[in-house]
């Protein structure tokens, strides 16, 4: 029997910090030297607030947010005018090597990188890449970079122009993985033993309850469990505490697999989060990450260099023989098992108790709050389950209050919110959270804070914080607000838009009165929503049509097989139906993964070169075009039930598990 937690005192000095608590320290300093904390700390609340609104336009347009998931891009190097740069620079010649080097304690920016030639100064990469760039590097990401092409210099007629450098800069994951790998083994080396300090990382002060000890108890026994707990009642925690503990005591690896890849990407940004100050390897595996997150993925497949993995069913299935040998699981989670059952039309489950067992029969733990008689047989049968846990616990401090297809939302949030009730109100966009944060904070005042992943991270602590201590009622949210950021005096969470699925919907409503006090969830989302979100997936997920228009339609802007055109424009001289930048993106992903073009830079630039091909190209076997019709059914399904079904049916959904009628609680 597993012995439960314990506190365990200790009066010895504090060890130095590690290389990764010492990266949190130096982010943790970073809030007082950015522009939004720096208010806070100086003028409270109102000042902060005053300032994140002056720069929502900033945040939302951001034209750098997505360079931090790129594995090269193109820069020129800033402040090269300065303390005699320009004599350096004319020494330099076209390939050469640059030095990239982080600067945490600038004063002017926390986020400085600086670019070296030798010992030399050369200049910073621009603040709005390095704002994105340096949380990565801190975190054990290492950055190269080149000489691209010079500027400047004596002109044809004589003139003298201040020479510039044009550079390559690219993400090495060799020497990333590394990097992360000796700071990581010192952290790992500076554990001590003490298990407490892995569930306070997870649950903070809070203790176990009685069924996640029981979860506990089966899962160190070795057995193959299922657990069956309601929403906001810590599934997470009975697989998280476990493989951590696994992981530092013998490096045990753990692979839990998740219906949709929005929700492994969700639970990796609170894993990192949590786990990152112990050194754990973690790493998600879908469809969705940069080419250059991929590669680093595949390293540490190869070496076993990685602790937990996040994957697709569609993922593992596609990928099963990277899990071999070093990289073998020998504990594998299926979150939201009830898709065993309900997702037989994906191939991937149907045939994933196969699959697992191919990887050397692992103990595995089912997680889900919904097995209904039929469900919890097929769990049982396909994943081999000898143990089990159902808590029948029910949270009627919820309640469900259908407020669907209100015409005025913002009047409805100014009279919910007027009394002074804390809130969280979820937004499908970064716009659209700052719109109606705005809009809010016009009747009832600096109470009220936006919150996106378009946010720097330290204005992100400093609302996460603030609306912990109780001096902001309310935030406006898009889904990166919620994991790992559990509180429990919520009285109100509001779906202003529809959710993509059910798992997101629950996760957000459950969020609504942890306390046990009374507590509401306002649906306030409308049937014109549905078409909104499947434009949003159409443009995510290209369906096959989409797929072979694509490519004959670039194929045909490629003379001598090469394109070179930025992804913006090819969607603009196409123009096919529900076809931006970011759908050719994935589209050439998924050309790339079969075979079929290959995408690379040169000193001219991104392109895409059209490979031969011998034969039909089935691009339905691609675990990316699977991912996407996933989404794509799961939130037909989901939008089709919770747009016409009365409250009472949504209320039970989200306040109580569904179990077997005849089957004893616990085995």
């Amino acid at each position: 029997m597993a012995s439960r937690p314990r506190v365990k005192s200790s009066t010895s000095a504090l060890p130095p910090p590690t290389p990764s608590e010492a990266a949190f320290e130096r982010a943790f300093g970073a809030l007082k030297s950015s522009p939004g904390a720096a208010r806070a700390s100086e003028g409270g609340l109102a000042a902060f607030v005053a300032e994140q609104f002056a720069r929502s336009a900033e945040y939302a347009a951001d034209r750098y947010g997505s360079i931090g998931g790129a594995s090269q891009f193109h820069t020129k190097i800033a402040g090269v005018s300065f303390e005699r740069r320009q004599s350096t620079i004319e020494a330099l010649q076209l390939g050469t090597e640059l030095g990239l080097v982080r600067e945490p304690e600038n004063p002017h920016d926390p986020n400085a990188i600086a670019v070296r030639y030798g010992d030399l100064p050369l200049g910073y990469l621009n603040r709005g890449i390095a704002k994105h760039i340096a949380p990565l590097v801190d975190a054990g990401a290492r950055y190269r970079a080149r000489v691209e092409s010079l500027t400047g210099g004596a002109s044809g007629d004589g003139a003298a122009r201040h020479r510039g450098v044009n550079l390559y800069v690219w993400r090495d994951a060799a020497q990333s993985l590394a990097q992360r790998a000796d700071e990581r083994d010192e952290a790992r080396r500076a554990w001590n033993g003490d298990a407490e300090r892995v569930r306070a990382a997870l649950i903070g002060d809070g203790r176990p309850h009685a069924a996640q000890y029981a979860a506990l108890e089966r899962i160190e026994a070795g057995h193959n469990t299922l657990v069956v707990l309601g929403t906001g009642r810590g599934k997470s925690f009975c697989f998280q505490y476990p493989a951590a503990l696994r992981a530092l005591r013998a490096e045990g690896k753990t692979l839990v697999i998740y219906p949709l890849r929005a929700l492994a990407n969700d639970q990796y940004e609170a894993l990192i989060r949590k786990f990152d100050p112990f050194g754990l390897r973690i790493y998600r595996a879908n469809g969705s990450i940069s080419h250059d997150e991929r590669e680093e993925l595949f390293e540490a497949l190869r070496s076993g260099a990685w602790d937990i993995i996040l994957a697709t069913p569609e993922f593992l299935e596609f990928h099963r023989a990277e899990f071999a040998g070093k990289s073998a699981p020998s504990f594998v989670v299926i979150d939201e098992a009830h898709h065993l059952y309900e997702s037989t039309h994906r191939g991937a489950y149907g045939r994933i108790g196969a699959t697992i067992a191919s990887l050397g029969s692992p103990q595995v733990l089912a997680l889900t709050a919904t097995a209904n008689d039929a469900a919890f047989a097929q769990i049982v049968r396909d994943l081999r389950i000898d143990a089990w846990v159902i808590d029948p616990t029910v949270r009627e401090n919820l309640h469900v209050i259908d407020a669907r297809e209100t015409k005025d939302k913002d009047a409805y949030l100014h009279e919910l919110f007027r009394g002074g009730d804390k809130g969280i109100v979820y937004c499908m966009s970064r716009q659209k959270a700052t719109a109606v944060a705005e809009a809010l904070r016009k009747k009832i005042g600096d109470a009220v804070m936006f919150y996106h992943a378009g946010m720097p991270t330290p204005e992100r602590h400093e609302v996460e914080r603030f609306f912990r201590e109780g001096a902001l009622q309310v935030v406006v949210a898009t889904s990166a607000f919620g994991e790992g950021i559990d509180l429990p005096d919520v009285r109100h969470v509001v779906l202003y838009h529809l959710n993509f699925d059910y798992t997101e919907f629950n996760q957000q409503a459950g969020r609504a009165g942890r306390d046990g006090a009374r507590a509401e969830i306002h649906l306030l989302f409308s049937t014109n929503d549905k078409t909104i979100n499947e434009f949003i997936i159409d443009r995510e997920a290209p369906t096959l049509a989409v797929l072979r228009a694509l490519y004959r339609g670039i194929r045909g802007l490629a003379p001598g097989g090469v394109v070179r055109m930025p992804y913006t424009e090819i969607a603009r001289t196409l123009e096919l139906d529900k076809v931006n930048d970011r759908t050719v993106s994935v589209a050439l992903r998924i050309f790339e993964d079969a075979g079929l073009v290959e995408v690379a830079e040169d000193d001219d630039g991104r392109y895409v070169r059209f490979l031969s091909v011998e034969g039909k190209v089935d691009l339905e076997r691609n675990e990316r075009f699977a991912e996407g019709e996933a989404e794509r059914e799961s939130f037909k399904r989901f939008s089709d039930f919770v747009l016409s079904a009365n409250a009472d049916a949504l209320e039970r959904i989200i306040n109580r598990p569904i179990y077997p009628e005849r089957v004893t609680l616990v085995r």
